[in-house]
């Protein structure tokens, strides 16, 4: 009998957010109809620490004890989340034994080390450019391969040009999410650098429809979904509520001036918030993978551009062809017709073909 071969990926698998865990979750199902995936269950306290029911300490006492006031009061949701979220990749995915350091990873039994996708390589969330998600650990005779790896601002990488060829040098095969980082790290590295698409977009609306629980609300509704507090998203979300006459469904823990709301979701987990997209009349979003799921199910939808880190936003817009789906400000809502029409069956031609593309590189890179 011939033994599959044992794929371990690192990414964010295990940070409470809707993005990260969804995107872990469709990287191990896609490899998982022919390889043993594991995900490598590397615990960072830097990273994971700010999702705990109670946050931890932190220098400034000031931040510290309002933070902790608020974990307080919504201790109820923050722990519901809390136990959703982890049902949610266990139950899911394959976990390896719990690590938290590199030294700890150096006798790993894996033919192949896959990072990515999510910000793996953007050392403002991670501290630094890891070893973990750089891959710099376990036998030499290991393949390495990053799968649409994500930087945050490509900006960094030329900042930092010694660290990403150094750090990066060990990487067999790199595929990146976003064209800026391509960009940069073809600067910075002697060797073949490809964009591919983000895994939660490697699933089609049937596959992704095959793991969606069942769903029960009743009212046609928005989802509104904003990262960080944005005046001018707020504005637009109330503009369309007003306009349409419907309430508003969000997943924030409390309301940031939405003057119509029907439900708050905090506490839901990733699948649901699929769910709630999927079922949604209009979806108003600054997330990327809020609007990777419009994407899926052919929403009607808007996104306002995060100020920093929009451009894996509008690359993937720019793509499909569906770039008249970014607004900026409420004056630019008002000035265009709403109700229009996205071609959905030329979107889908073009995400096929994107698919088929990514898909590709994906199996290239672990056969070659």
């Amino acid at each position: 009998m011939i033994r599959m071969k044992k794929i371990g990926i690192t990414t964010f698998h295990n940070a409470h957010n809707y993005g990260a865990m969804l995107q872990a979750f469709a990287l191990s199902k896609t490899l998982s109809k022919e390889y043993d995936v594991e995900l490598v269950n590397y615990f960072s306290h830097k990273i994971y620490d700010q999702y705990k029911i109670i946050r931890p300490l932190c220098k400034n006492p000031f931040r510290f004890v309002k933070r902790f006031a608020a974990d307080i009061f919504y201790l109820k949701s923050r722990k519901s989340r809390y136990m959703n979220f982890n049902d949610f990749i266990n139950s899911n995915c394959k976990l390896s034994n719990i690590v938290y350091s590199k030294n700890e990873l150096s006798d790993v039994n894996y033919d192949i080390l896959i990072t990515g996708s999510d910000q793996v390589w953007n050392p403002n969330i991670v501290g630094e450019l890891s070893d973990i998600f750089t891959l710099n650990f376990g036998d030499d005779n290991i393949k390495r391969i990053s799968y649409a790896a994500s930087i945050g601002n490509a900006k960094t990488v030329l900042e930092n040009s010694s660290v990403y060829m150094n750090k990066l040098s060990i990487i067999d095969k790199i595929s990146v999410r976003e064209e800026d980082a391509k960009e940069a790290l073809d600067k910075v590295l002697n060797k073949s650098v490809d964009v591919v698409l983000d895994p939660t977009l490697l699933l089609t609306q049937e596959q992704w429809n095959s793991y969606l629980p069942k769903f029960e609300e009743k009212n046609e509704y928005i989802l509104a979904y904003v990262v960080e507090p944005d005046e001018e998203y707020i504005k637009i979300v109330n503009e369309l509520s007003e306009k349409e006459n419907l309430k508003v469904i969000h997943f924030g823990i409390k309301n940031p001036g939405y003057k119509n709301v029907l439900k708050t979701l905090y506490s839901k987990g990733p699948l649901d918030f699929v769910n709630y997209i999927k079922h949604a009349k209009y979806v108003i979003c600054t997330s990327f993978h809020a609007t990777v799921f419009s994407i899926v199910f052919h929403k009607d939808f808007f996104v306002i551009p995060h100020r920093i880190t929009g451009g894996r936003v509008t690359n993937l817009l720019d793509k499909l062809g569906i770039e008249n789906r970014v607004v900026y400000s409420l004056n630019e809502f008002k000035n265009i017709d709403y109700r229009f029409q996205s071609d959905w069956e030329k979107v889908e031609k073009k995400l096929l073909s994107e698919r088929k593309k990514s898909l590709k590189w994906l199996n290239d890179a672990i056969k070659d």
